[in-house]
């Protein structure tokens, strides 16, 4: 019997989406607000990537860093396991921003 792995409902006739395991409603949940954490991890790279000055820099990366690691607990919330591309993109502009901030000194 199909049981959600969020919200814990079941039934022989729930849908459960292949890839995250989620009943239709959760997973639309989890859709909608991930959307949002990933546009603005785009906004933040796109950003840093431009900017000249190691300041700006520094706190896009820190952008990144800080919606990375809310889309992370949104994962863990409805009991997904993070990808790695996410995992490390988050290590390489905290690593980025560390540099930057380096040259500030």
């Amino acid at each position: 019997m199909p049981k959600c792995n969020s919200c814990g409902k079941r039934g022989l006739f729930l849908k459960i989406e292949e890839d995250t395991g989620l009943c239709l409603e959760c997973n639309e949940q989890f859709a909608k607000t991930g959307k949002v954490l990933t546009e603005k991890i785009t906004q933040a790279k796109n950003a840093a990537t431009v900017n000249t000055e190691p300041a700006d820099i520094v706190q896009n990366c820190k952008d990144i860093e800080r919606f990375g690691n809310e889309l992370i607990q949104l994962h863990r919330r409805f009991k997904i396991e993070p990808s790695n591309e996410l995992l490390d993109l988050i290590t390489t502009y905290k690593k980025m921003g560390e540099l930057a901030a380096n040259q500030t000194h």
